[in-house]
């Protein structure tokens, strides 16, 4: 402490001619300046991205007034066993929510969805979030032009208007200076434009991660139809509250009340429906961040401890550099030694040159920060919360700061540590033969053993998340994906005129098929989406809430699904609306799990056959499934095409516009497109983890190297006269090998042992990634470190076996 001191005072007293003297020190060894600048460059550029993204996302508050107090409310199906059956409002409920609520100081109701903007000559389709007046000022919305919504706009005031993200004013509208006298068109509704949110404003993530509302429409005009506005058992999980929650009030408290409020008048309206006997609904407050956050909390924690792992290692690497450059220091030092420089000097002049390097490293780091950032923001925007918040801040600086001044003081004080102040004062009075700076063997093995140990941990975990990720990326789905589009349509209301809608789609898909690229064509959803439906069978009168899709004739065949027993639809279950089912095998084992399935009725519709269950992109189970018949009216469809032969978007908007002008082209994207969006976040896993492995494996076998490197120069001597009394190559290479061995293997031995503390500490979120399958990954990983180990050993050795022995026995200077 008092050498520190000292330095303290000698670098304020000093400090123009420390920073000449260091500066000149580290001019004449590019190459060392260049790898120390680089290597930790990289890796604290990759740090400090990384640590401001998790301080945004678990520690900044949110960019809303009074943000603690804001909630959502989880509206929970209880279903006779006292399951969760969905988590989401049925709108009358959410309805009487609105009305009835007095817990609250505001409530503000949120649909989402998304919409053909037809007064465009383009159709983009624009996500749409209706609100009511109170989602503007929960959220301080702050506006670049005109204003949110306001009582004019309440509930039931049916006052079409509009407001725009900024976004959407520049991208749709070219920032249109006279937006506010335009008007946006929507399934038949035009609405005036009133206001344009600010360009900074960040929109509460509520329905998914990375998801932008384009123009925000009040509530009145949401698309739910007035039928399902009257139903109290259909849940929908576009609908969401935001609620200001009283400082004085307590979350559990206000929840019970809720669930009191809901559950009564909920229970007496599906009072008539017998599926619903027993079940009853439950109310859950859920802070806004919390929501916000998700399940990405695991994600940052696990990359931030890999990033960590891999800084630990670029700074062993790192005081393996400065421990050799200490050494070829010490003629210098001896200088400063001699004319009578103290030790807390010596520290001031290594200090400067490490703060050097270090400044240069942080530099270099933000810069790349920087770029990060903007990685993130572009690629992982749907992975994790908030990164369009991502910028160089105080938190990023004081972070940087804080490394810069932590990792200097470290090395300097590395470096003194090498010295031998009385050698070094003595030096030049001798030879200076065998009075150079000796790297401690227990300094050695402890790099050593800290690099082992990091990497036997880290690369272990990485294999594991990288062969759970590509398992999961490439176990079989069950259907085909290849050459299959899917087009959704956006149709405007037709009212009375369903019969003619439907003449109309029909005439669209017979259209579809003459192009001489399409196979063949199935009106029905995409495998990937299914919906939630209540049945009861007939006979037991037991009741099943299971996940239901509506198809045609043509899906199973498309798709190519197999058929277990029983038959397909038939073109005249579509076109007459029989009332017929196909189940998926694991509900036709469920139905009946000694017998077939076949002639069982549910909900008045007969069982006609049995499929095999598939498995969407990125789920491990298979859950129950049944599918019943299309409307021929149906605004989706799947389109199977030659290989190679896809369909543009212009294609199909040309045949659109040649069946009827109203028919806009919603969304049009390949199958494979959609399996990839499901499964991004395991192929982020796999490139994250496998890359992390690759460059844990490079820098430990590049810091290995350097280590063991230093350890076999300073031992040339004892190699040397080995060789000369006639030692073989064999046992000099056991000789080296085994003296490092030990730190090697308690390396592993120290590694294996933080793995296991922390899969006991964290069993429940590891536990689904520990099995014996994982054995051989720990096979390869202790295979890949015995070998750079192995490599580490042999190569600086092999400049002494190869060289003549007289060389080897030459002192240093």
């Amino acid at each position: 402490m008092n050498n520190f001191r000292q330095a303290s005072q000698l670098l304020v007293h000093q400090f123009p001619y420390l920073v000449k003297q260091a500066w000149g020190s580290l001019q004449s060894k590019p190459a060392f300046v260049a790898g120390i600048v680089t290597t930790l460059g990289l890796t604290l550029g990759a740090l400090l991205t990384v640590l401001t993204l998790a301080y945004i996302m678990l520690v900044k508050p949110l960019p809303y007034p009074q943000q603690e107090q804001l909630y959502t409310l989880e509206h929970q199906l209880i279903d006779k066993d006292g399951k969760i059956d969905s988590r989401a409002f049925t709108y009358p409920n959410l309805m009487h929510f609105y009305r009835s609520q007095q817990a609250f100081s505001q409530a503000a109701l949120i649909y989402y969805d998304a919409d053909v903007l037809a007064s465009s000559p383009k159709h983009p389709t624009l996500s749409q979030a209706f609100v009511t007046p109170e989602w503007f000022s929960l959220l301080d919305a702050k506006m670049a032009l005109g204003r949110g919504f306001e009582q004019t706009e309440a509930v039931n005031s049916h006052h079409p208007v509009a407001v725009l993200g900024y976004d959407t004013w520049q991208k749709e509208f070219s920032q249109a200076p006279d937006i506010l006298n335009k008007k946006v068109t929507f399934s038949g509704t035009s609405y005036r434009i009133i206001g344009v949110l600010g360009k900074g404003f960040q929109e509460p993530e509520l329905l998914d991660t990375g998801m932008k509302s384009q123009v925000f429409l009040p509530w009145d005009f949401n698309s739910i139809s007035e039928s399902e506005r009257k139903k109290w058992g259909n849940d929908d999980g576009l609908l969401n509250v935001l609620a200001k929650l009283p400082a004085d009030k307590n979350p559990e408290q206000v929840s019970q009340a809720l669930t009191g409020l809901l559950n009564s008048t909920w229970q007496e309206n599906v009072a008539g429906y017998g599926f619903f006997n027993g079940w009853g609904i439950k109310i859950r407050l859920h802070s806004l961040k919390s929501v916000i956050l998700a399940d990405s909390e695991q994600s940052i924690y696990l990359l931030l401890a890999g990033l960590i792992a891999l800084v630990l290692i670029a700074i062993t690497n790192i005081t393996n550099l400065f421990i050799s450059r200490t050494a070829e220091q010490q003629h210098n030092l001896a200088i400063h030694a001699a004319v009578g420089a103290s030790k807390s000097q010596l520290f001031a002049v290594l200090l400067m040159q490490t703060g050097l390097l270090m400044l240069m490293a942080i530099v270099l780091a933000l810069v790349l920060a920087t770029f990060g950032f903007a990685l993130l923001q572009h690629m992982l925007n749907h992975v994790f919360p908030r990164v369009d918040e991502l910028a160089i801040n105080a938190f990023t600086l004081g972070s940087a700061l804080l490394l810069t001044v932590s990792l200097a003081l470290f090395f300097a004080r590395i470096s003194t540590h090498m010295l031998n102040y009385r050698q070094l004062n003595n030096r030049l009075q001798g030879s200076g033969k065998g009075s150079g700076v000796q790297v401690p063997g227990k300094i050695r093995n402890t790099l050593i053993i800290i690099q082992i140990t990091i990497v036997t941990s880290l690369v272990l975990a990485c294999l594991v998340l990288f062969k759970n990720a590509l398992n999961t990326i490439n176990q079989a789905s069950g259907f085909d994906t290849d050459n299959i589009a899917f087009m959704v349509l956006a149709l405007p209301p037709s009212g009375n005129k369903a019969a003619e809608r439907a003449n109309q789609v029909q005439a669209l898909r017979r259209q579809l098929l003459a192009l001489p690229q399409v196979e063949d064509i199935s009106q029905s959803l995409a495998p990937m989406a299914f919906s939630t439906r209540a049945l009861t069978a007939k006979v037991s009168n037991e009741r099943y809430s299971v996940k239901a899709k509506d198809i045609d004739h043509k899906y199973f065949s498309l798709i190519n699904q197999p058929l277990i027993e029983g038959s397909y639809f038939s073109a005249a279950d579509i076109k007459d609306g029989n009332d017929v089912m196909i189940v998926n095998d694991v509900f036709a084992r469920q139905l009946a799990p000694h017998s077939s399935s076949l002639g069982l009725t549910l909900n008045g519709s007969a069982i006609v056959g049995v499929v095999k269950g598939i498995k969407l992109p990125g789920e491990n189970e298979i859950p129950p499934r049944f599918y019943f018949p299309t409307s021929p009216a149906r605004n989706m469809m799947l389109i199977k095409h030659l290989p190679g032969q896809e369909l543009t978007r212009e294609q199909i908007v040309a045949v659109l516009s040649q069946v009827s002008g109203q028919f806009k082209l919603f969304s049009l994207s390949t199958l494979n497109e959609r399996r990839q969006s499901r499964l991004f976040s395991q192929y982020t896993t796999a490139v994250t983890s496998g890359g992390l492995s690759l460059l844990t494996l490079l820098l430990a076998a590049i810091g290995l190297y350097g280590i063991i490197s230093v350890g076999t120069q300073m031992r040339r001597l004892e190699i040397g006269t080995r060789l000369a009394v006639g030692a073989k190559r064999k046992d000099i290479i056991l000789l080296i090998f085994k003296d490092n061995a030990f730190s090697v293997l308690l390396g592993i031995v120290t590694g294996l042992i933080s793995l296991l503390l922390m899969v006991l500490t964290f069993n429940e979120f590891l536990a689904p990634y520990i099995s014996w399958q994982l054995l051989p990954v720990l096979f390869v990983t202790l295979a890949l470190i015995c070998v750079i180990s192995w490599c580490a050993c042999y190569l600086p050795l092999r400049r002494y076996l190869n060289q003549a022995v007289a060389l080897s026995l030459k002192a240093s200077p």
